[in-house]
């Protein structure tokens, strides 16, 4: 289970019994009036007595109950239902803290226009992405760097222009210069090009399950939540995003970590990373071997067909392909945009008539939309796009 439960904490203050209303609260008020011996001549609800009463006890009482207790006390004081300051609060609780956000970083290749010239690519200089869902993301070359004579191209080490896990986009994506460079004809951030990692500052649902898994690994036995808190706690690894497997796949006491990102492919360096810490530096129970892998992929070539309203605009049309296409690569996790739109996971059944149903909440000008699949089921692995293709009908 790793989504947070919701707890309506009214409902269950109401249940055992104490008054949330305030004639509940008033009945209450009277009992015990009552039963100090005293008694009230005019009881109407709308006399001078009940009004003081009103003011001074029951709406300050109502306060109490249903804002501060239902809505502050009682949910902060769970790991399950806390938030903000809160959580942090927990998590400092089993030595824990909020992982803070991160800048990817990774190297771009500059293409030259003749290879026998000398090119410098200036610290400073912007790579960047088409639109996507009116974001354009960017890169920095982080220093200066000589691309010299006879080599065709070089690989030049840029830092995202801002910080977070929207950055981490596969290859391909960063391939416009927003002001040209003499001697350069293009720019692409090649196959596994991240060599940091981008992140978001961790949310609160990430953080409650890592302070959750905490719980379990308090033992300090090597089993999996030992080794997935270890792996968790880089910025960028989520406590769901690590998938096991056991059944001594290398031989007795070895075992598989499979690793995979929200965004993007998991960078090799990551990987190397990862093993290194576990492995080569000792972080693991005595006798085990554990590898922490590349989550496993099957590609697959995508084809939708669509039908706008009528009377659209063939600019419009244009657009309509375009963000249909967009939240087909969000959905198989290309891009952070489109939040609203279920990913892909391992061990789980992609459905595309979901992916149907979001697209047209999000696209009112999309009058039908068809797919050459209905599903995909993944296994232990991650499905991924060799192509997306759109029809228009």
């Amino acid at each position: 289970m790793s989504e947070r439960p919701y707890v309506d904490f009214q409902r269950l203050i109401a249940a055992e019994g104490i008054p949330t209303t305030e004639t509940a609260l008033a009945i209450e008020l009277e009992k015990e009036v009552e039963a100090a011996g005293s008694k009230v001549s005019n009881d109407s609800r709308m006399s001078p007595f009940w009004r003081v009463i009103n003011a001074v006890v029951i709406a300050p009482s109502l306060w109490l109950i249903n804002n501060l207790l239902a809505n502050y006390v009682l949910p902060n004081a769970f790991t399950a239902t806390a938030k903000n300051i809160y959580l942090d609060l927990k998590a400092w609780e089993v030595d824990l803290e909020r992982k803070p956000a991160t800048f990817t970083r990774g190297g771009v290749t500059f293409f030259k226009e003749k290879p026998e010239n000398p090119v410098i690519i200036v610290a400073g200089t912007l790579i960047e992405t088409d639109r996507i869902e009116n974001t354009v993301y960017q890169l920095r070359v982080i220093a200066d760097v000589l691309i010299p004579a006879g080599q065709a191209s070089g690989l030049v080490l840029c830092d995202a222009v801002n910080a977070g896990n929207a950055f981490n986009l596969p290859a391909g994506y960063f391939s416009i210069l927003p002001k040209s460079i003499s001697g350069i004809t293009h720019v692409s951030n090649p196959v596994d090009w991240i060599t940091s990692l981008g992140a978001n500052t961790e949310m609160d649902d990430e953080l409650a399950l890592r302070i959750r898994n905490q719980f379990s690994s308090v033992g300090r036995f090597h089993i999996d939540s030992i080794y997935r808190a270890m792996l968790a706690s880089v910025a960028g690894i989520r406590t769901d995003l690590i998938y096991f497997e056991h059944d001594a796949p290398r031989g007795p006491a070895t075992a598989n970590a499979y690793i995979l990102m929200e965004v993007g492919s998991t960078p090799s360096q990551l990987i190397k990373q990862l093993n290194d810490y576990v492995m080569k530096e000792g972080n693991h129970g005595h006798g085990d071997d554990l590898l922490c892998l590349l989550m496993p992929e099957t590609q697959h070539p995508i084809q939708a067909t669509i039908k706008g309203n009528p009377n659209l605009s063939q600019a419009r049309q244009g657009v309509l392909a375009s963000d249909v296409e967009d939240m087909i690569r969000a959905a198989f996790r290309e891009t952070a945009d489109y939040a609203s739109v279920t990913r892909t996971l391992p061990l789980s059944i992609f459905s595309f008539s979901l992916l149907i149903k979001e697209i047209h909440q999000q696209l009112p000008d999309l009058a039908t939309i068809k797919f050459n699949v209905e599903e995909i089921d993944s296994l232990l692995a991650i499905p991924r796009l060799t192509s997306v293709v759109i029809i228009h009908d």
